[in-house]
């Protein structure tokens, strides 16, 4: 077959790709975007860690941790949903949206600092699952410390630790 003979078969064909409606629905198990829950996320950064493609950014200040995912970067392996200590993380069952330039499609959710029960100051929220695990074997004291900041936590360590010298 010459080239001739291929591009008039091709010019007289019907055109093959699909349009964005007719697109062919995604099997089962497809892994999309990675999309965030900002009410379970507690900003430990394991995702960053082990995201090969450097996608996953978490940053963590004073108040507010930030929680930054770039699609177009993402192999979409599903690593990070798969590390998550607090499953804060899933796939979307979608393809990823287009994008023209690199960035344009990054998505960034800020995660607010509960507040400290004792003084007000935000700290760094813990996993309710962590929580659980420690509460059944350390008491209702260690519940109550995980919504400490540190300094208040380090407080309260202390005057338990006076107490139980005392009570030897």
């Amino acid at each position: 077959m010459n080239i001739v003979t291929l591009v008039l078969k091709n010019w007289v064909r019907h055109p093959a790709t699909k349009r964005f409606p007719d697109r062919p629905v995604p099997s089962a198990g497809f892994r999309g975007a990675v999309v965030v829950d900002p009410d379970i996320c507690v900003t430990c950064g394991t995702c960053e860690r082990v995201c090969v493609s450097a996608a996953i950014e978490v940053a963590q200040y004073e108040v507010s941790g930030t929680w930054t995912y770039d699609p177009g970067r993402c192999t979409f392996c599903g690593a990070c949903v798969r590390h998550c200590p607090v499953q804060a993380l899933h796939q979307e069952p979608d393809c990823a949206a287009n994008y023209l330039k690199p960035g344009q499609t990054v998505l960034s959710e800020t995660i607010a600092y509960p507040p400290c029960s004792v003084c007000g100051r935000p700290t760094l929220p813990h996993p309710a699952n962590l929580d659980h695990s420690v509460w059944v074997q350390g008491g209702e004291a260690v519940h109550q410390r995980s919504s400490l900041c540190s300094d208040c936590r380090g407080r309260a360590m202390a005057a338990a630790m006076r107490d139980s010298s005392v009570n030897v």
